[in-house]
């Protein structure tokens, strides 16, 4: 009995990393650090998968070994909450949708890239992802920095 308890949970967690990591992989646009402060305000501040403390831990250790830290964090956060399933589903799940978004923009500028309407488009874009990627830098530094 105490087995069946333990399957819904475990299907819950799992789909809960699945859906997170899509949702990010989909709509984390601004590089690493844009991620980081996506990933740390919705596993730490609103799902509470890991402390304040603990995160911070992460993303450190994180920044030591080579790739990008937050695609580290996100996976490394999977294996945390459902094991290596988790790790794995989380991984591919954050990866492959930006990586097919990055994809057919790549495809639309190579094709239509030297006409007037799209380098307009891209040249109001840079200020935006400036912004955000500010706007996360000073969220997590905030936080990061004690006295």
């Amino acid at each position: 009995m105490e087995t069946q308890t333990l399957i819904p949970s475990y299907r819950c967690r799992l789909i809960e990393v699945v859906t997170l990591s899509l949702r990010l992989g989909l709509t984390a646009f601004g590089g690493p650090a844009t991620h980081i402060a996506i990933i740390h305000d919705e596993m730490v501040t609103r799902r509470k998968w890991v402390s304040e403390q603990e995160f911070l831990d992460l993303d450190g250790a994180a920044n030591l070994i080579p790739g990008p830290t937050s695609t580290e964090l996100a996976i490394y956060l999977g294996f945390r909450r459902v094991g290596w399933i988790g790790l794995v589903l989380a991984g591919v799940c954050f990866i492959l949708p930006a990586m097919l978004i990055v994809l057919v923009l790549t495809r639309v500028y190579v094709r239509f890239g030297t006409t007037p309407i799209p380098s307009g488009i891209l040249c109001g874009i840079l200020p935006v992802v400036i912004a955000i990627v500010a706007q996360a830098l000073w969220n997590l530094g905030r936080k990061a920095v004690k006295n």
